[in-house]
C-alpha cells in the first residue's frame, strides 16, 4: 500500500523527483506515500506531539536570517555568525565542544528560542529524536508505516539516522542510498559512519551491500583523478567496487593556481577568447559553461566578462522567498502572527526598509543600548523635527 511507505529525501526537488519516477509504478496512488525531507517530517510530527517534549503548540520555525537576528542581538559579530551556526550544529549533532565564547553564545541563543516558542531546523530533528524515546509515541508513529525509504544517506548526522532508526525498529524494512565518498556536509554534523551504524543495527553484512558500479556523469580524465584523491580518506567499506563508465572526453583534468581573484579572472577570460577564436566562430560564448562556488564569486566574474565586452549571463536558481514581493509578504504574515515577537519586528523591517536606514538604526540601537524596534521608534518621532 503506497501510504505505508515512508520516504527520506535530502531537498523538496528531491522529492519530487522520487514521486514522478514512482508514479510510473503507481499511478495516482503515489500521492499517497509519504515522502519529504526529513526536516518537513519532523516538523510535522512535532505539530502533533510537540508538547510531549516541551514546545508548545504554534511553535514557530526560525530559518537562518532569524538565527542571525538572534545573534546580532547576542553581540555576536556578523564576521562569525556562520562559523558559530556551525559550531552549534557540530555540538549539538556530534558533541563537538565549544570554547566559552561560543558557549556563552549558544546559551543565550536557547534561552532566546525557548521565550520566543521558536524552533530551528536543529532543533526539530533533535526534539523528534527525544520524541521517538517516549515509547507510547514511538509505537503510535511508527504504526503509520511498513517500510522506510532514505536517499542521500551520506549526508544524515547521527541523530537524523537516530529518527530513521527509530521509526523503522520494529519491522526493520528501511533501503538507504548514499555513497560515504560524497559526505560534504560534516561542517554541519553529517558524519558518513553512520554506514556502519546502520549495518550493525540492522544486521546487514558487507557481502549484502549493493554496489552501484556504473558512473554516468564522468568520464575517466575526471573519474581516475578523483578516485586517486578519495583513496586518502579513510574508507567505510572495505571492499568497495572499482567503478567504471563508458563517457568519453578529449580533455585532461588540469590544475591551475593564481595570485589572486583579479589573476584567475583575467587568465579565465585570455581562454574563453582563445577558445572562441580557434573555432572559427563554431563555438559561441553561450556554449561555455563556468562553474564557481558561490553566487558572490559569480557576480564578481560577471562584471568582469562584461566589462571585457564577453557576453554572460548568470544562470542561477532563486527562491520563491527571495522575490521582494513574497519576503514582504512572510515578514508581515509574522508579525501579524507573533505581534509581539520583536525579532520577527525586526525581520519585517530588514525586509521593507532600505539597507542604509536600517544599518543606520540598528548602528545607533546598539550604540544607545535600544533595541532596534525602539531605536526605529525613536527616530519616527524625532527625525522630522531635527531636520526642519
Amino acid at each position: 500500500k503506497p501510504e505505508r511507505i515512508c520516504v527520506f529525501t535530502f531537498t523538496n526537488k528531491a522529492a519530487g523527483e522520487i514521486a514522478e519516477r514512482l508514479a510510473g509504478e503507481l499511478g495516482p496512488s503515489v500521492e499517497r506515500v509519504k515522502r519529504g525531507t526529513i526536516h518537513a517530517f519532523c516538523a510535522e510530527l512535532l505539530r502533533e506531539f510537540g508538547e510531549h517534549v516541551g514546545l508548545q503548540l504554534g511553535f514557530g520555525i526560525a530559518d537562518e536570517s532569524d538565527q542571525r537576528t538572534v545573534l546580532r542581538r547576542l553581540k555576536a559579530p556578523a564576521k562569525m555568525h556562520k562559523s558559530v551556526l556551525d559550531a552549534f550544529a557540530r555540538y549539538r549533532f556530534r558533541g563537538e565542544p565549544m570554547g566559552h565564547r561560543y558557549q556563552t553564545y549558544y546559551d543565550g541563543y536557547k534561552q532566546i528560542m525557548s521565550e520566543r516558542n521558536v524552533a530551528d531546523f536543529d532543533t526539530l530533528v533533535l526534539k523528534t529524536a527525544e520524541l521517538l524515546r517516549i515509547a507510547t509515541v514511538a509505537a503510535e508513529v511508527r504504526a503509520r508505516w511498513d517500510v522506510v525509504l532514505v536517499d542521500e544517506f551520506q549526508d544524515l548526522n547521527p541523530i537524523q539516522y537516530a529518527v530513521v532508526r527509530e521509526l523503522a525498529r520494529e519491522h526493520r524494512h528501511v533501503f538507504v542510498v548514499g555513497d560515504d565518498e560524497q559526505s560534504v556536509y560534516s561542517w554541519t554534523g553529517a558524519d558518513p559512519k553512520v554506514f556502519n551504524d546502520f549495518r550493525s543495527d540492522f544486521g546487514i553484512a558487507l557481502g549484502d551491500v549493493v554496489h552501484l558500479r556504473d558512473n554516468r556523469r564522468c568520464p575517466p580524465a575526471v573519474l581516475d583523478p578523483a578516485r586517486r584523491l578519495i583513496a586518502m580518506n579513510e574508507s567505510i567499506f572495505e571492499n568497495r567496487e572499482p567503478q567504471r563508465t563508458t563517457h568519453v572526453s578529449p580533455f585532461a583534468v588540469t590544475a591551475l593556481t593564481f595570485a589572486d581573484d583579479d589573476s584567475e579572472t583575467a587568465w579565465i577570460m585570455e581562454d574563453l577568447r582563445r577558445d572562441h577564436s580557434a573555432h572559427d566562430g563554431t563555438l559561441g560564448w553561450g556554449d561555455v559553461a563556468l562553474l564557481y562556488r558561490t553566487h558572490k564569486i559569480g557576480r564578481a566574474i560577471e562584471t568582469a566578462f562584461l566589462n571585457a565586452g564577453i557576453p554572460c549571463r548568470l544562470a542561477q536558481g532563486r527562491a520563491l522567498a527571495d522575490d521582494k514581493i513574497v519576503a514582504y509578504v512572510l515578514a508581515a504574515l509574522r508579525v501579524i502572527a507573533n505581534p509581539h515577537d520583536e525579532i520577527q519586528q525586526e525581520l519585517f523591517y530588514q525586509t521593507v526598509l532600505p539597507d542604509a536606514v536600517f544599518d543606520s538604526a540598528r548602528a545607533w540601537a546598539e550604540e544607545t543600548g535600544r533595541s532596534l524596534v525602539q531605536q526605529l521608534e525613536h527616530m519616527a518621532r524625532t527625525l522630522p523635527r531635527e531636520h526642519g
